[in-house]
């Protein structure tokens, strides 16, 4: 068979595929032979014949669709104005650059833009959604590269697709503080604390609640240069362990010294919201004197620690009596004023107030504990001038006990930090503070929210719900929201916390098309018996504005696991993407992959 009688046979084919004929008719229009004689001989090529042509028109509507879209507007416009240029130039180039041929392109090409112009904009206002209710909106790539968010130069948040299809990683590079509401294993371990760790390169201070964010990024912050520090008394990172005594802060002389250690005793009592809190305010004077006199006196030398103050704290009442006769004749008044009032107190008032003072350092017992706080291998201060991270690592099961532990120190970052205001590193101190709330209410970190932004040092909470945050802070809890700069929420089944945010999201302005239809029957009758009916039908449809929330709370606590509401100052609300760091290869070859850090925690 020759190639004329080939591509009669494939054209047959297609032609009958093509419109849906049969094979008689495509057999009258190509021949009597040319069909019926190869159909089963050449049906292979008939087969190509038809993939083919599906593979074509697949790939047609595609490429069309792409070109009309979005992601191919660049492209547009570069061929437009190529056209454009191109046809100009043809003009020019065979009537000159003022003939006729010129002026009546440009006329043609300069009505139509100008029509164009007046007309997309008159389109573009009648299609407009009215603001009349709300003009809550969500974030769009356009709105975020106004706002300066796409890159990886802050603190990471998460990512969004962008005009290619793909993912785009956008980060907060104001100085405000930020807050992360996000419940148990919803992933802020593997999304935002380890992301940061293994990509921010100012100081960190992090707290470490399994140990997992030590062992997955300590190598990596030391490659970045970085003196790293984990503070483990359980030893549950398997890193070497760092110490830190905070009396090491208090120095004779130091006239914030009688400050500092109202400070440390502030972080020793962990009261709440209710109650009387007298026992607790002479719990911390009496905690004040002793943490200065043990921090002072020559009898303590070489053993000038907390553990020291706590073995004062449970002497009998005669060694009692005396230890408070000995400070009453101290040379720092503080510690002569704590050793006279407790002196004067009636035994029973002084008995109680020595109860609520050991009752609060019971975590002094743990021998570990004492280890730890024995000595230091770093200073707080340090975090501002070199850049260092420290881990502090306390097992979720000892929180409760030994929350105090976490309190002492951070307060103690915190202070120092924010007190040093000449020193102002490239990179603020980020603060993580993961499982804010269980570290109790803490003065300077409430303080930290309202006052401090732009001190150098910039503050993280992380937090499972609102309603953990108004347990410890009261109705004081949304300042730490007022206060941040970024508030991020993974969505949860709690009610509270999604009510909160979707009227943080706001409201919008939306149609609402309604249709009716009325029908009316009426009939008549006659008195000879004759009588008539007639019956009627309209419809009515109406476009009008209404309110709707732009995220309603049931819709944020059935968020996707891979979704993220991000609230950032002076930006419409963002729905994002999580950055899983072991789904990135630029962090998964930086950090190191756990089995237990792989699963969201």
């Amino acid at each position: 068979m020759n190639w004329q009688n080939k591509l009669a046979v494939v054209m047959a084919a297609t032609t009958l595929i093509a419109t849906d004929g049969d094979a008689a008719y495509a057999q009258n229009l190509f021949g009597g032979n040319g069909y019926n004689n190869y159909q089963a001989q050449y049906y292979f090529e008939m087969t190509l014949a038809r993939i083919a042509m599906m593979v074509v028109s697949i790939g047609t509507g595609f490429a069309i669709g792409w070109f009309l879209s979005p992601q191919a507007k660049e492209l547009r416009r570069t061929i437009f104005i190529g056209l454009g240029c191109l046809a100009l130039a043809v003009a020019v180039l065979n009537n000159g650059v003022l003939g006729w041929g010129t002026a009546w392109l440009i006329s043609f090409i300069g009505f139509f833009v100008a029509l164009g112009y007046w007309v997309g904009r008159g389109v573009k206002a009648l299609l407009q959604t009215p603001t009349t209710f709300g003009s809550s909106k969500w974030a769009n790539l356009d709105h975020m590269e106004e706002k300066g968010l796409f890159g990886i130069d802050g603190i990471v948040l998460g990512s969004v697709i962008n005009e290619d299809g793909n993912e785009e990683a956008f980060s907060y590079k104001g100085d405000r503080h930020l807050l992360t509401v996000a419940p148990t294993r919803s992933g802020k371990g593997v999304s935002h604390i380890v992301v940061n760790l293994l990509s921010y390169e100012g100081s960190a201070l992090v707290i470490d609640p399994k140990g997992e964010n030590a062992m997955i990024t300590a190598n990596a912050r030391t490659e970045m240069g970085q003196q790293v520090y984990a503070v483990d008394p359980w030893h549950t990172s398997g890193l070497p362990v760092a110490r830190f005594n905070p009396l090491d802060w208090l120095e004779l002389g130091d006239v914030d010294a009688v400050e500092n250690a109202m400070l440390l005793a502030d972080a020793l009592v962990q009261k709440d919201n209710h109650g009387d809190s007298f026992w607790a305010e002479e719990a911390k004077a009496l905690l004040q004197g002793l943490i200065l006199y043990v921090a002072f006196d020559e009898e303590f030398e070489g053993r000038r620690h907390l553990g020291t103050m706590r073995d004062l704290l449970l002497l009998n009442g005669d060694e009692l009596t005396a230890l408070f006769q000995k400070m009453a004749k101290s040379p720092h008044q503080i510690v002569r004023s704590t050793g006279a009032r407790s002196l004067q107190k009636e035994p029973k008032l002084m008995a109680n107030v020595l109860a609520s003072a050991q009752a609060e350092t019971h975590m002094l017992d743990s021998e570990r504990l004492r280890e730890s706080l024995s000595d230091s291998d770093f200073k707080f201060e340090d975090l501002k001038k070199t850049p260092m991270t420290i881990y502090l690592i306390l097992p979720a099961d000892r929180l409760g006990a030994f929350g105090r532990f976490l309190r002492l120190l951070v307060q103690q970052a915190i202070t120092v930090n924010a007190r040093n205001i000449e020193d102002k590193p490239i990179k603020p101190v980020l603060f993580i503070l993961d499982e804010m709330p269980a570290l109790g209410r803490l003065t300077m970190v409430e303080q930290a929210y309202g006052l401090m932004a732009g001190f150098g040092i910039q503050l993280w909470g992380i937090t499972q719900d609102l309603c953990q945050l108004r347990k410890v802070y009261g109705e004081d809890y949304e300042s730490f929201i007022g206060n941040s700069g970024v508030v991020a929420y993974f969505g949860s089944p709690d009610k509270t916390s999604a009510d909160y945010f979707s009227d943080l999201c706001g409201v919008t302005t939306v149609w609402n098309f309604s249709s009716a239809v009325a029908t009316a029957f009426s009939s008549s009758y006659g008195g000879s018996g004759g009588g008539s009916s007639s019956r009627s039908t309209t419809s009515t449809d109406t476009r009008a504005a209404t309110q709707r929330k732009l995220a309603y709370p049931d819709e944020l606590m059935r968020l996707d696991q891979s979704q993220q509401l991000i609230l950032i100052e002076n930006t419409n609300p963002i729905m994002a993407t999580k950055i899983k760091w072991f789904e990135v290869p630029e962090l998964a070859a930086k950090g190191i992959n756990l089995s237990s850090a792989i699963e969201a925690r």
